[in-house]
């Protein structure tokens, strides 16, 4: 029975039973979440493409950081291809990677440098030092790359990854069970007009919700934070269930295009900072129990829809 510590293990290792295949095959897998039929095509590199532009996004980036950066995230790509080969590349891992970069970066860099008493050095002398590390040491892709493979073993973030990605499809499937139990009406919406929720949270969930555009980076810290503390997936229920709480409102008064808009571009993002999102979403009673009764349910229909023989389930 899956407590929902980090991610549920139940979906996942139906996963892995069947897809994993060997996981001493030295090619490494390419997995799209925009292809949900189970008929993904492998790949055997990560090409330049799979790296989106969105990934590197942000004002504070020159175009020689973005550079810099795009190289170490593809370093640390391959390099988690290479770890987990059962796994290999999924597009999703990106975000969550070159989040890790931008917010980790200077404080490895500072670490390194700490034994020069670099509180008291001149911005543009610690700077230079900083840019001196970074461009002839591999630091800051081994730490990242170290926090990452702790994501994917201790914290069981690989499993959302598996192929066929039956683990992030159980989590869409909870979550539109939870909208139906905490936000009937908006359920009701969402049916009516065909809203299938796969399309808005399957990028949610797979990027830890990197992949709205808005989320501010503050926002997915805390999240984050709480994830890591209390080691359950939670967290990133409470708040999707908590983003859509405070966008029904908006979201009542649109159509199947409307909101589609809406939930992957979030135009007011005012909603999105952490001292509101966060504190409402930690108001949204789900427990484990409640979890694991909702997933049970979740699989079976999963199962049903696939077509696999009670025997095998």
């Amino acid at each position: 029975v899956s407590d929902w510590g980090g991610i549920s293990p139940v979906a996942s290792y139906a996963s892995e039973d069947r897809t994993a295949g060997n996981v001493d095959d030295p090619k490494v897998q390419i997995v799209s979440y925009e292809s949900m039929d189970g008929n993904s095509k492998s790949k055997l590199s990560t090409a330049k493409s799979d790296i989106s532009d969105p990934v590197l996004c942000g004002n504070a980036l020159t175009n020689e950081m973005k550079v810099d950066m795009q190289k170490k995230l593809r370093s640390i790509l391959h390099a988690l291809a290479a770890r987990h080969q059962g796994v290999g590349y999924c597009q999703g891992m990106d975000y969550i990677v070159a989040h890790l970069l931008r917010v980790l970066q200077d404080t490895i860099l500072l670490r390194i440098i700490k034994t020069e008493d670099w509180q008291t050095m001149p911005n543009d002398m610690l700077r230079k030092r900083m840019n001196e590390i970074n461009s002839n040491t591999e630091i800051v892709e081994e730490v990242v790359f170290q926090v990452m493979d702790t994501f994917f073993t201790t914290y069981n973030l690989q499993h959302m990854y598996w192929p066929e990605l039956r683990c992030l499809k159980t989590c869409c499937r909870v979550f539109e069970i939870l909208i139906r139990q905490k936000l009937p009406v908006l359920a009701d919406h969402f049916e009516h007009h065909d809203l299938n929720v796969g399309l808005f949270a399957l990028g949610w969930f797979q990027t830890l919700f990197l992949y709205l555009p808005s989320m501010p980076s503050a926002t997915v810290c805390h999240m984050w934070d709480i994830w890591l503390v209390e080691r359950s997936f939670k967290i990133f229920f409470r708040v999707g269930t908590a983003i859509l709480f405070l966008s029904q409102p908006t979201l009542l008064n649109h159509d199947l295009e409307g909101m589609m808009t809406y939930l992957n571009t979030f135009p007011d993002a005012t909603l999105l900072r952490a001292d509101i999102l966060i504190p409402c979403a930690l108001q949204i009673k789900i427990t484990n129990k409640m979890l694991v009764e909702i997933e049970m349910e979740a699989i079976d229909f999963l199962n049903q829809t696939q077509g696999i023989p009670p025997a095998m389930r």
